[in-house]
């Protein structure tokens, strides 16, 4: 009841602060009654204007280089595929050896996801990412260079971690620096480029000794952790850690230099002070009798998948 209350109260505050603040581009949806521009030319006009509908270049750079870490992943999850027959002739493997190093992958994704959630709160997005791709760097000069099972294992299970790590963080970032209007196909991004590295390895791994095929998955892991020094933190993971300077200035760069980021900044702040209200949630919260159906369809898709 108390949490309950305590939430109400925080709806109403933001509820309250979005009234005393002016509909944005007001101006712009009003002439759609005095101009003889259409509907869809005056909200154009509006999504130009306002700051949080523009999508800069620095957004779709920030969201490549994100999603690049999911091209990491997709190279080390086409890798087994690819590298069987070379590695298994190589070390002299047998068929359930190579097995357990190509099922090991999953062990240390499971491994990797249990944990990103804190992670990716306790580093910032951008950290995480760079977190991510030592295990992926790791993972893979320990392939490249293996001599027998425990070694390729051991490469896969750090590389397994990594891939657990970025599943979470890279749709996470993107979906918080990404303009709304644009948001759900930049996220969709993330599993774009995931296919494309298990098809890229699956086609190459053909043709491709595999200790080569390991040092070409190394390579955009390494460009990966180059790109990230140059695109922003995240403004909402900022505004968190109450580093409100930094939010600012992330927001700015990402909307452009001639936006006015107050009103987003405003927003972002507002929305944080009402999760702080609510209170965190816990995971036993989950297992509510209202959220069992909704649980299990989303456990079902996950597992299909």
């Amino acid at each position: 009841m108390e949490r309950q209350k305590s939430m109400e109260k925080g709806l109403l505050r933001k509820s309250l602060s979005i009234r005393e603040r002016k509909f944005p581009n007001e101006e712009a949806f009003l002439e759609t009654g005095l101009s003889r521009k259409s509907p869809r030319e005056i909200t154009k006009k509006a999504q130009n204007d306002d700051g949080e509908c523009r999508v800069t270049a620095t957004v779709f750079f920030s969201t490549f280089v994100a999603v690049s870490g999911s091209f990491c992943t997709g190279c080390g999850a086409g890798f087994s595929s690819g590298a069987q027959s070379g590695i298994t002739k190589d070390l002299s493997l047998s068929v359930a050896e190579y097995s357990m190093f190509g099922s090991i992958l999953t062990l240390g994704g499971l491994i990797g996801a249990i944990f990103s959630g804190k992670v990716a709160d306790v580093l910032g997005r951008k950290r995480t990412m760079l977190f991510c791709e030592a295990f992926c760097v790791t993972g893979w000069l320990a392939v490249a260079l293996a001599q027998d099972a425990l070694w390729l294992d051991c490469g896969r299970l750090l590389l397994g971690i990594g891939v657990g790590l970025f599943s979470y963080v890279i749709p996470v970032y993107i979906a918080e620096i990404a303009p709304k209007h644009v948001r759900g196909s930049f996220v969709f991004a993330n599993q774009l480029m995931q296919n494309c590295g298990i098809a890229l390895f699956f086609i190459i791994g053909n043709f491709l000794p595999w200790r080569l095929l390991a040092i070409v998955g190394f390579v955009p892991c390494v460009l990966h952790v180059f790109c990230l020094f140059f695109i922003p933190e995240s403004p909402r993971w900022l505004a968190k850690k109450g580093r409100d300077k930094e939010c600012r200035s992330a927001l700015q760069r990402l909307r452009g230099s001639d936006v006015d980021i107050s009103r987003e900044a405003n927003t972002i702040r507002d929305t944080i002070e009402i999760s702080e209200v609510d209170g965190e949630s816990r995971m036993s919260e989950l297992f509510q009798r209202r959220y069992a159906y909704p649980l299990l369809l989303t456990f079902i898709v996950a597992s299909s998948s």
